[in-house]
């Protein structure tokens, strides 16, 4: 069997669309699937790191990059992609993930009759294009809404995503739900004493302060500002705590301005980008994962369901998240963490000191998430469901 990974987000860009597709790849290779990445290119080691793969990978110009060239540059730079690729080979599956490849793919002639087509869906897509207002997020879905009317499949990673696009007018029978996974092998793993030392001390984290954690590109409907503005309550009751975030982006300066505002540079340690092979250290040395993300109107966004969550999940950390998009369907409420509206800062604060408060709650919802993540979150079993869902038979 052959099939076609396009995506518009891959490694080394780093995200969970990439980090997603990226397993989706590995996953389908080591079934024994002749496998094909069509993404972009970012820099001249991606042939190095290519190399390596048990899957080819073909890399597009610079102008498909997500995040770097305006739409519809690198949706129509993805198009002339694809339709190369496509013109001299027959790949029985084409999986095409990130929002740019189902623009790129309505444009392409896909035909259902002679491929398999899967879309795999975000909260994004829906949200932001299929039931959003902007004109031009109107004119760009008409050209999403002929891939997904042509897909065999839609794959969202939560009942919330599933739920969107139902409301946009597809049919519920076509749009399913698998859940993001993290390997069984990285959830039993014991965590390495030493790594997490070191990393306390890089950023002069004593080991008697309990760590705060964010690890997410920084845009205004993660949450960070919000865990920020938290932090003023949080420190009136508990005053020993440092709150990592780990990630860059376009809202920086904003979240380092309010920082300063709220007195809180000796608090708040700003990161940096962080490798995903690095990522399970800072996991390991935190004790609460925060990541109340929150819907803003104004930029019609939403999450599908955060890699990262189910990650720090994952390595038994509570999690506190917020109520939009699938996050809350990776935590049990008052069992393994906390799903609040992450414009409630008050709530947050609470839920913040509970857990740094109260270490046997803390260590028992980290447990409970951990073996949730054993049994419904795995990779293994997220590949095994893509595996199905392409017509894949050993």
């Amino acid at each position: 069997m052959k099939v076609l990974l396009y995506t518009h987000e891959f490694p080394p860009f780093q995200g969970g669309l990439a980090t997603t597709s990226y397993k989706l790849a590995k996953g389908f290779a080591k079934a024994g699937i002749d496998t094909t990445v069509l993404a972009p290119g970012y820099s001249e080691e991606d042939a190095a790191a290519d190399g390596d793969s048990d899957f080819a990978v073909r890399r597009m110009s610079a102008f498909t990059r997500n995040h770097g060239a305006p739409s519809p540059v690198k949706e129509i730079a993805g198009w002339i992609s694809l339709s190369r690729y496509l013109s001299s080979n027959t790949p029985d599956a084409v999986l095409l993930v990130t929002r740019e490849a189902h623009f790129a793919g309505g444009i392409s002639p896909l035909d259902p009759r002679k491929y398999r087509i899967i879309a795999r869906v975000a909260g994004r897509e829906a949200k932001k294009f299929l039931l959003g207002q902007r004109f031009k997020n109107r004119v760009q879905a008409r050209f999403m809404n002929r891939l997904y009317r042509r897909a065999h499949k839609i794959i969202g990673p939560s009942e919330s995503t599933r739920q969107m696009f139902i409301e946009s007018g597809i049919p519920g029978e076509r749009v399913g739900v698998i859940h993001n996974g993290t390997p069984r092998e990285l959830i039993l793993r014991e965590a390495d004493p030493a790594a997490v030392r070191r990393l306390r001390e890089k950023y002069g984290i004593e080991p008697s302060e309990k760590m705060i954690l964010t690890v997410s590109r920084l845009t205004r409907g993660k949450g960070q500002d919000k865990v920020i503005e938290a932090l003023s309550a949080v420190r009136e009751k508990y005053t020993n705590f440092r709150y990592v975030i780990a990630g860059e982006g376009r809202y920086e300066k904003a979240l380092r301005d309010l920082v300063a505002s709220k007195r809180l540079g000796d608090r708040v340690v700003f990161a940096g980008s962080v490798r995903h092979e690095d990522v399970w250290i800072f996991y390991d040395a935190c004790d609460i994962f925060a990541m109340v993300n929150r819907t803003i109107p104004s930029e019609e966004n939403i999450e599908g369901l955060p890699n990262v969550l189910i990650e720090a999940a994952a390595r038994g950390k509570p999690i506190v998240t917020g109520v939009d998009g699938g996050g809350k369907e990776a935590v049990e409420q008052g069992r393994s963490g906390y799903v609040t509206d992450g414009n409630n800062v008050p709530r947050i604060a609470q839920y913040l000191v509970e857990l740094l408060s109260d270490e046997d709650k803390s260590r028992e919802f980290g447990a409970r998430g951990k073996q949730k993540m054993l049994e419904d979150f795995t990779e293994e079993g997220m590949i095994d469901k893509y595996l199905g869902v392409i017509g894949y038979r050993a």
